[in-house]
């Protein structure tokens, strides 16, 4: 009885994050009120699936179903899930899917509903699989509208970002270089079992680890961070750029932050919105033994910088579309809409203009951004050219995303007075 309750309990706590999070809420916010119950790696694979596969799921239920009833579209979801993935029984699900339906649902004709389309699934499950492969969006599970901007603006890669946007978030990290050389480290994880790939000189373990178990974490020799997140050096060195003098716009979590820190000899503001997400800077600066001024403003005005600071390198890591972080953040394809891009364009321009007053004679701009759409990334670079007196563009780096890491854009801005 016990065990049922548990089973339960479960069920219901799946259902209440993912229903706030189909009506708008941020799922990594929602997430963090269910940290630390029981069962929680259950929780999340349910959440998290069911979320990667919400256009699968849709189709799914519209082609068992003439009449859906959206009370239990939820329960359905959760249910076709696990019959297409779980290693649990199919019998077990739907015995428990319908014996939930009757905890949530007085009506006994809404759990006869919930089996009949539950055994439907299972029976046809081949028939309706195969059908997702005739549009992108459900093989894929991408909205059209994101699909559709791709295929006008980016023609030759979009199928390689919606593809690489299926794969599962790959588990990058950081090697501190003032701590430890990067080959000393990989032969702390051949002795700890732990297999890698390295790709361009950055480490991808072959799966997730907790962070108690990664060598030297706790010690500060290495971060967990996306390695498509980790160009800042290479393209700083490339460009024979070593900073002194570092602003940081819009730093949490701090991991660029730290990455410079931890290979320049240099001072860094750390510029925030707010003091809660400014705390996860000073997380991560403190568990890396590293130091930063700390601030507290607004990146689309001056009202932070009252003693009119100037910076050799002022980062830009903008708020964005983050379309390139879907495989992280699965809610973004349910939330986003089309027009919040403009919307984002707006502020990164805001932005831009701001801090280009921060950059010192012959300083640099380095524009970053986490998204995959023409709008964010080249067509503000186009701006940018076009707006920002004395502004010569140096680099620009796309990485598309893959089984590897996130999509990110780069773009490292010169101010030349001559």
């Amino acid at each position: 009885m016990f065990h049922v309750k548990l089973k339960m309990k479960l069920y219901k706590q799946v259902k209440e994050i993912l229903e706030l999070v189909y009506s708008g809420s941020n799922l990594n916010l929602v997430m963090d009120q269910y940290k630390g119950i029981e069962d929680e790696p259950r929780l999340k694979y349910l959440v998290y699936g069911v979320i990667r596969y919400n256009f699968a799921l849709e189709y799914l239920i519209r082609k068992l179903s003439k009449h859906p009833n959206d009370k239990v579209q939820t329960i359905l979801f959760i249910g076709i899930f696990e019959l297409w993935f779980s290693n649990k029984p199919n019998y077990a699900v739907v015995n428990d899917l319908v014996e939930f339906t009757k905890e949530s649902f007085e009506n006994p004709k809404i759990a006869s509903f919930v089996n009949a389309i539950l055994r439907s699934f299972q029976r046809d499950k081949e028939s309706l699989l195969s059908e997702l492969n005739k549009d992108y969006s459900t093989k894929f599970n991408l909205p059209n509208w994101f699909i559709d901007k791709l295929k006008i603006s980016d023609k030759p890669n979009y199928l390689s970002i919606i593809s690489g946007l299926s794969y599962h978030p790959a588990f990058g990290i950081r090697v501190n270089q003032r701590k430890i050389k990067l080959v000393d480290y990989v032969s702390k994880l051949v002795n700890a079992n732990i297999e890698y790939e390295l790709i361009n000189n950055k480490l991808v373990l072959s799966e997730a680890c907790a962070i108690e178990k990664l060598p030297g974490f706790f010690d500060g020799e290495v971060s967990v961070q996306d390695i498509g997140a980790q160009y800042v050096v290479d393209i700083l060195t490339r460009n024979n750029v070593s900073p002194k003098f570092v602003l940081d716009a819009c730093s949490a979590p701090g991991g660029k932050a730290c990455q410079i820190l931890e290979n320049y000899d240099c001072d860094l503001l750390a510029v925030d919105i707010a003091h809660e997400r400014l705390a996860k800077v000073k997380q991560n600066l403190d568990r890396l033994n590293l130091s930063a001024q700390l601030i507290v403003g607004d990146a689309t005005n001056q009202k932070w910088n009252k003693d009119h600071q100037m910076f050799d390198l002022v980062i830009a890591d903008v708020p964005c579309s983050a379309t390139g972080t879907i495989k992280r953040n699965p809610d973004i394809k349910l939330t986003r809409k089309l027009s919040d891009i403009d919307n984002f364009v707006m502020q990164q321009r805001e932005i831009i203009n701001n801090l280009w007053s921060n950059v010192s004679n012959d300083g640099y701009l380095m524009y970053i951004t986490c998204s995959v759409l023409h709008d964010e990334n080249q067509d503000n670079v186009t701006w940018i050219k076009a707006n920002l007196a004395n502004s010569i563009l140096i680099e620009e780096l796309q990485i598309l995303p893959s089984l590897h890491n996130d999509g990110l854009f780069y773009a490292l801005i010169k101010k030349h007075n001559g």
